[in-house]
């Protein structure tokens, strides 16, 4: 709790420091995309770096020296695990988009943007490295130091799930103060205690976490993971890239994929063919019912 804390703060504060700091490198080439980029962005980004800052003291507090402390392992002869991993959780969303478009939740645009799908490509895979090496590596290998595997596994999901859904849509244009995040974080809250919101940014995002919790027990490695997390997220946005939406169906659909018990459903068949698909896998002897 001390650290969720300490991660949401401390994030709140850096917010406006990155957006300051990008401005002046908007101008450079390539970089015009961050003149335009809402401070909600900076904001989610803040939070994960001080996640990733926070996890350092912790490491040095409990005596880790090791990398291998944390009970993953980087070898290239799981790597097959990344690809393989990226097209289940891909095939998956992708199918439960196909069944939201032919029951007529939504449709494809007059014109799809289909340059935009490599750089959907390229930012799923590096949003599930980062994401993946702090939370399912770092933060889950830091808890199960001192708590069973399995609630490990639950705490670590729960930082994921709270911090996920703190990305408000939009701050229009507002100017940017020293506690526009704190202004944010606030908003965001108040956002989680709709019921459609608590499903559709919570539970979902809790679920998914303990796949990838699940899938990196299993494997005893961060590939499955990286290539489920970031399958996941390109199939999403490339949904919500290509299709305009036209209605919700609540409680089961909302706005996107993975809001309403239908998203939790479809993450909960991935889980399960996770487990079939890759029962034989490398890690299954630290599998998630080990008190270790």
């Amino acid at each position: 709790m001390v650290f969720l804390l300490g991660t949401l703060i401390v994030g709140a504060a850096l917010a406006p420091v990155l957006f300051w700091c990008s401005q002046p490198l908007s101008d450079l080439p390539g970089l015009g995309f961050l003149k335009d980029t809402d401070f909600s962005r900076f904001f989610a980004r803040a939070v994960l770096l001080a996640a990733a800052l926070l996890a350092f003291p912790v490491i040095q507090w409990i005596g880790m020296r090791r990398l291998h402390d944390l009970k993953i392992t980087w070898a290239w002869s799981r790597s097959w695990q990344l690809p393989a991993g990226f097209l289940l959780a891909g095939i998956v969303i992708a199918l439960w988009g196909w069944f939201a478009m032919k029951i007529g939740l939504a449709e494809f645009k007059v014109r799809p943007p289909w340059n935009l799908v490599s750089n959907l490509l390229l930012t799923s895979v590096s949003v599930a490295v980062i994401e993946e090496f702090l939370f399912r590596g770092v933060i889950f290998g830091l808890f199960r130091q001192t708590t069973p595997t399995w609630l490990a596994a639950i705490f670590v999901s729960a930082i994921f799930s709270i911090i996920h859904p703190l990305r408000p849509s939009s701050t229009g244009a507002e100017p940017i103060t020293w506690h526009s995040g704190f202004d944010l974080l606030l908003q965001s809250i108040q956002h989680l205690l709709e019921p459609l919101d608590l499903i559709g940014g919570f539970v979902t995002i809790f679920v998914l976490g303990l796949v990838l919790a699940h899938a990196t027990v299993k494997t005893g490695a961060l590939w499955l993971p990286i290539g489920l997390h970031s399958g996941v997220v390109f199939a999403k946005m490339s949904f919500n890239k290509l299709t305009h939406h036209l209605a919700d169906f609540p409680p089961w659909f909302g706005p996107d994929l993975t809001t309403g018990f239908g998203a939790i459903a479809i993450l909960l068949l991935l889980w399960l063919l996770v487990w079939l698909l890759f029962r034989r896998a490398d890690g299954s002897e630290h599998a998630l019912s080990n008190g270790d």
